[in-house]
């Protein structure tokens, strides 16, 4: 077993043949009775082998993809897209559109994207950033290459008189049949006003114009409540999006594993993963939602139209201190 440090989180590495000795537990013990705080918060098993499923079930471990893509199929254009919206959503999408036009946002598409937009881009992205908890500024990392390539880059970006109010990076992968929304940032003040709505529904609009037929969202760890939030999980389903395994997206580093949450001291409460939902499941709705909470919680706003079912836990073991 090995612990490592993942952006803040504890996370306990394991081998299939530690599985039933549980040397998580061991740690712990040791641990506290030299006075060391070494909480592991997950226990993982990458790739497990199709013999431990069970025992990995009846530990409490999810079995879930390790990334996973939200896609969303564009249709033949926005009125048939938002038909296919529930009725609070479409509003939502509408609402947010009205607000942007009604204060005279001004919508710009570059393409390429120039470096002085690109600056106050990323400025506005590390600014948000930095108001998350362990929040990783993963788009400074593309700075070259949306100026430089190899890969295209194009922007949607709006404008509240000369400065920026929000904007999204679109990836155009050639000889792909979806464009991919990389990075999104909105001011805290637009951010009210629910602009990341109406700037992913003008990303859309361009990538239909493109010719592309689906959009995803990238690739994102599949536990929320660390590095995202559950309350995106809300936010991209109202936007017509649906998670799938990444390896099923073309993801070449695609992989299963399975997680054990042991504490929600450096997770949100609740934590959210979208684990496999067993064996006699629909085909159709491989993916269950799993919510990992220290108090009842409503399962309602995590139901989705691909998901088996929402079910809630707590933490197997483990302080819980709060996130």
């Amino acid at each position: 077993m090995e612990i490592v440090d993942r952006y803040g989180l504890s996370l306990a590495l394991i081998e299939p043949h530690e599985l039933a000795a549980e040397p998580w537990t061991a740690a712990a013990g040791r641990a506290a009775d030299a006075g060391v705080d070494v909480d592991v918060d997950v226990v993982r098993m990458e790739c497990p082998p199709a013999g431990l499923w069970d025992e990995l079930a009846g530990r409490g471990f999810l079995r879930k993809p390790a990334t996973i893509t939200w896609v969303a199929e564009l249709g033949s254009g926005e009125e048939e897209f938002l038909a296919r919206l529930d009725t609070k959503a479409r509003q939502d999408v509408r609402r947010a559109r009205r607000r942007a036009q009604a204060a005279g946002l001004r919508e710009v598409v570059e393409e390429p994207v120039s470096e002085r937009t690109l600056e106050a881009f990323l400025a506005l992205y590390e600014e948000r950033v930095a108001r998350m908890r362990f929040g990783v500024p993963f788009a400074l990392g593309y700075r070259d290459a949306v100026l430089h390539g190899p890969e295209k880059f194009c922007g949607v970006f709006a404008y509240a008189g000369d400065e920026l109010a929000g904007g999204c990076l679109v990836l155009e992968p050639p000889g792909r049949d979806a464009a991919v929304v990389r990075f999104s940032a909105v001011s805290a003040e637009w951010r009210r006003h629910s602009l990341a709505r109406a700037l992913y529904f003008s990303a859309m609009r361009v990538a239909r114009a493109k010719g592309y037929t689906r959009v995803t969202l990238g690739n994102e760890p599949n536990l929320l409540g660390h590095l995202t939030r559950p309350g995106l999980f809300h936010f991209k389903t109202g936007m017509g999006f649906r998670a799938v395994p990444s390896q099923q997206f073309g993801d070449p580093d695609g992989h299963d594993e399975a997680d054990l949450v042991r504490s929600l001291r450096t997770l949100g409460d609740p934590a959210l993963v979208l684990a496999y939902a067993g064996p006699g499941t629909d085909p159709e709705h491989p993916l269950a939602a799993r919510l990992i909470s220290g108090s009842p919680v409503s399962t309602a706003p995590y139901r989705a139209p691909f998901l088996a079912e929402v079910t809630r836990s707590a933490p197997r073991s483990g302080r819980r201190t709060g996130a």
